[in-house]
Parts: structure tokens; C-alpha cells; sequence
């Protein structure tokens, strides 16, 4: 599981946790190693704005749990179903204070261990989305101040607000504010409908702006030292592999590589994330306007990049191209689909002066949500700008004499409705992004996301010059078309798929 993949399964938002702490105790649980908190139900990827197209309505099953130990601080996150809609899959992280933080089941066998982690205030995020240990949590007093007919408020040193009410001791709406790409500061509300008497686990509803995220129906269970203990160490035979806690959960390391003449790639821009940049006679064309991660799963949402904000991740990369290419402008950025870790900083380049692309289908969504009038600070507001988003239907080379720079129009498939790639005719390279993302230099698809490996593997092989390489924007693989050809062969990409 890649680091991006983690953050794609944490935004499926939402979660588990686990207490000790109950509103009526159970003499078992006190007996019991650890306990677990699970929500079992169905998440709207459209909503999330990473479905096939932004609109709500489209959910998966999910299901999501934390586990906490008895008289310990030890936390387990667990997530079970879509990243996107073309990838289902597990993945799995332990807070280990008091400054460790181990992600399991790494594709290689290996999990992952950060240590010197600053981890606190994530894990104690992570334990509220369990409405018991939020009520418990609320009790200590720390923290907390009661403000008035059952509602009580989180003072956070940084600001953030979060407000609970609770009725007969039992935590039944938790609100607080997140700011998300494309779609500004909205309200994220939790709202928790106990069964009668406290007989059982309650049933979760997550609105973001009015909306319904998230649904489904609480489990507990308490687990024996063994599984417990287990799930804190993990149950591989290897060690972990331990990287420098900075790194969690994601970092900025920019750093410039030329593939070609006038063809580059901005590496690190966050951890799992690539952008091609490409060099005309009018200035630079990039691909792709990044923007930061929401964990809605934490109470309250939190930042995968903290201190950024929506556009601050894009406004980082254009001030790192500025300081590259002192003498060349900015002249235009690619969205290359509409999800939002992809689109959500196109605020940024369009204060810089840049031209904007993005597939038809979207165009007109992307330019309504990026102008919307509840979008936090940015140097867009500054300026008292707009947005214009310049719709790109087939095979447009971007006017200039070099002609450097063709954008590409790809067909509806398994991962988004509407997609662009970008063509470097003299350096022979495609770039695109989630659409091919390959573990290595193998020649077969990834099983866990065939039907997108194969479809675009045909549409490659159809369209692109055998001699060519394909980029994508969460590893460093170039693939050459050959590789791709191979694909196609493959018993896991039969015919007529």
C-alpha cells in the first residue's frame, strides 16, 4: 500500500474507534485487551468529489474501524473499500506513542514504522470518530467547557472549532468546519441515533455542506491479548521498515528533474505526487494543480499537509517553478480530471496568470466550484480574481510555434468520465494521471486495478507511437508502449473487456 493510497483510504473518511471509556461500562470490555469500534456501511465518492463525475449519489461499501487498548494509548486504524471507484483494498495504521507510527501490509511484506512522529493529536482525532470515546473524552473535562443545553466546545489551541452535543450522556451531533478543495469552508457534521436504552451501538450519518458522506451502523467487540497485540506489532515475520518521522503523513521534498530538452518532472510535490512541466515558447505548461488531503475521519478534519490551506500546496510548486525558471512565465496548467487532490489548487495558478485546461465534460463544474464565494484566504482573493476554465474536447496542440505541447482528449473509463493526457511530440512522452500507475516495470496490470490498467492500456497502444513512454503522476516508471502492449496479452486483460 502506498503512502498515496493511504491517503486516499483515510478520505474515504471515516472510521472507527475505540474506547475503554463507555457511557454504561461492561464488565467484559473492563476484562478485554483492547476494543474495537467499527462502522459498517456506504461512502459517496462522488461527493468526496473522487468518483467517476462531481456529483453526489455515488456510494460504495465501506467499512471502518479503530481499536484501542485497555489501560493503554496505543490506537489501530483500519479501511476497507474504495479509494476510487476502480480500486477497493485494506490499509491499515497503529499510533504507538509516544512518537511511532506504523502503516502494515506494505505490497512488498514489509510494513512501514515512522519514528519521531509527532502523533498526538492525530491519534486523539482518530479516537473521537467512536461517539463513546468522544463522550468519555468530553467527561475528563480537558479541554472542554460546557456552553449551554447539552452542548459543549473544544477549545483548541489553534482555533478550530468543535462543538458536541450530547443528550443523557450520549454524544448525538458533532459539529465542525472543514476547508475542501473546490468546495470552499463547509459545515461536516456527525449525527449519532442511539437504540433504545443504550442497548446496542449507535448508527453514524457524516453530512459534509448538508450532504450525506457517509452511513452505516456501529459494532463492537473486544479483542483478546493476542489479537490485540497483533495488531500493534503486525504479523510479519520481517521488521519494519523505519523512515524519519518528518515524513508522516506526508511531506514536501520539490525537487527538478529534466527528462528531456525543455521536459521536465517536479518531484515530492507531496508525497506520491509528480508534475510534468514542460517548457514553449510562450512559457511553462504544467500538469496537474495539486492541492492538500482533508481526513474528514478525524474530529475535527485535519490537513494531510497542515498550514497550507486549499490553494497552499499549488502556490508552493509555482513559487518552486518561479525560483527554477526565473526568466520563463507560467503560461498554462492542465487538469487532467476532476478529482480534487488533482484540481483543487487551479486558484493558485490562476492568480500566477496562467491559462487553464480541463476536459470538456467538467469544465463548467470545475470554473462554478473554483469560484465559489466561501473559499478561504487565497492569492486569488487577494487579487480580487476569477477563474476561467478553458474546456479541451479531442486532440488540441497548444498554440505555439514550437508546437511543444499537445492536450489529449481520452474516452469515458473505469476511473473518471472525462480525463486529458498531455503529449511531448519531440521527447515522445504521455503524461497522465491515476489512469496508469504501475508498480514497477512489470508486464501485467495491477490486479488490484486491472479494469483501468487494461482500458487505458488498449487506448495506449491504439493511440500513442510504439516508440513512446508513459508518465503518471503517483510513481517515477516510465512505461514504454512495449510494456503496455504486454498488458494487453495479459490473461488479466481479456479481450473485449
Amino acid at each position: 500500500m502506498t503512502l498515496q493510497s493511504m491517503s486516499k483510504y483515510s478520505s474515504l473518511i471515516t472510521f472507527c474507534a475505540a474506547t475503554l471509556l463507555l457511557v454504561s461500562p461492561n464488565p467484559a470490555a473492563s476484562a478485554s485487551a483492547a476494543e474495537t469500534f467499527c462502522l459498517k456501511g456506504e461512502f459517496d465518492l462522488g461527493l468526496r468529489l473522487q468518483g467517476l463525475e462531481p456529483a453526489a449519489g455515488e456510494f460504495y461499501p465501506a467499512r471502518f474501524c479503530v481499536t484501542s487498548e485497555a489501560g493503554g494509548s496505543r490506537i489501530h486504524f483500519a479501511a476497507k473499500g474504495h479509494s476510487n471507484p476502480d480500486m477497493t483494498g485494506d490499509f491499515a495504521v497503529s499510533y504507538l506513542p509516544p512518537d511511532r507510527v506504523r502503516l502494515h501490509g506494505e505490497d512488498a511484506g514489509n510494513d512501514i514504522e515512522f519514528v519521531g512522529a509527532d502523533i498526538g493529536d492525530e491519534a486523539l482525532r482518530t479516537r473521537r470518530l467512536d461517539p463513546r470515546r468522544l463522550a468519555a473524552e468530553i467527561r475528563t473535562g480537558v479541554g472542554w467547557s460546557a456552553v449551554g443545553d447539552g452542548w459543549f466546545r473544544y477549545g483548541a489551541a489553534d482555533g478550530e472549532p468543535l462543538r458536541v452535543h450530547l443528550e443523557r450522556g450520549r454524544v448525538v451531533t458533532v459539529e465542525a468546519v472543514a476547508d475542501l478543495p473546490l468546495r470552499g469552508r463547509v459545515p461536516v457534521v456527525w449525527h449519532w441515533d442511539w437504540p433504545p436504552d443504550n442497548a446496542g451501538e449507535a448508527s453514524g450519518v457524516l453530512r459534509v455542506d448538508g450532504a450525506v458522506m457517509l452511513r452505516g451502523q456501529g459494532e463492537r467487540r473486544n479483542l483478546t491479548a493476542v489479537d490485540a497485540e497483533a495488531l500493534w506489532t503486525g504479523n510479519r515475520e520481517t521488521p519494519a521498515r523505519e523512515i524519519p518521522g518528518a515524513n508522516w503523513p506526508a511531506t514536501i521534498d520539490m525537487r527538478l528533474e529534466t527528462l528531456a530538452n525543455g521536459v521536465h518532472r517536479v518531484t515530492g510535490v507531496r508525497t506520491g505526487f509528480n508534475h510534468l512541466v514542460v517548457e514553449t515558447a510562450d512559457g511553462l505548461v504544467v500538469a496537474d494543480a495539486p492541492a492538500g488531503w482533508v481526513e474528514l475521519h478525524q474530529v475535527p478534519p485535519a490537513d494531510l499537509v497542515p498550514g497550507l490551506g486549499v490553494s497552499g500546496l499549488s502556490e508552493r510548486l509555482i513559487d518552486f517553478l518561479g525560483e527554477r525558471f526565473p526568466a520563463v512565465p507560467l503560461r498554462a496548467v492542465a487538469l487532467t480530471h476532476a478529482h480534487d487532490d488533482h484540481v483543487g489548487g487551479a486558484r493558485a495558478f490562476a492568480a500566477a496568470g496562467a491559462r487553464i485546461y480541463a476536459p470538456a465534460g467538467v469544465a463548467d463544474w470545475l470554473e462554478t466550484a473554483l469560484n465559489r464565494g466561501n473559499m478561504p484566504p487565497d492569492r486569488l482573493a487577494e487579487m480580487g480574481g476569477r477563474v476561467e476554465i478553458r474546456p479541451v474536447a479531442g486532440r488540441v496542440p497548444l498554440d505555439d510555434p514550437q508546437r511543444a505541447v499537445e492536450l489529449v482528449s481520452l474516452p469515458s473509463g473505469p476511473h473518471v468520465e472525462a480525463a486529458l493526457g498531455l503529449w511531448v511530440p519531440a521527447a515522445k512522452l504521455f503524461f497522465q494521471s491515476d489512469l496508469h500507475v504501475p508498480r514497477g516495470d512489470a508486464d501485467s496490470p495491477r490486479a488490484d486495478r486491472s479494469d483501468t490498467e487494461c482500458w487505458f492500456a488498449r487506448w495506449a497502444v491504439n493511440e500513442l507511437p510504439g516508440d513512446s513512454e508513459v508518465l503518471n503522476s503517483h510513481s517515477l516508471t516510465r512505461t514504454p508502449a512495449s510494456r503496455l502492449l504486454s498488458y494487453t496479452q495479459h490473461a488479466a486483460c481479456p479481450r473485449g473487456d
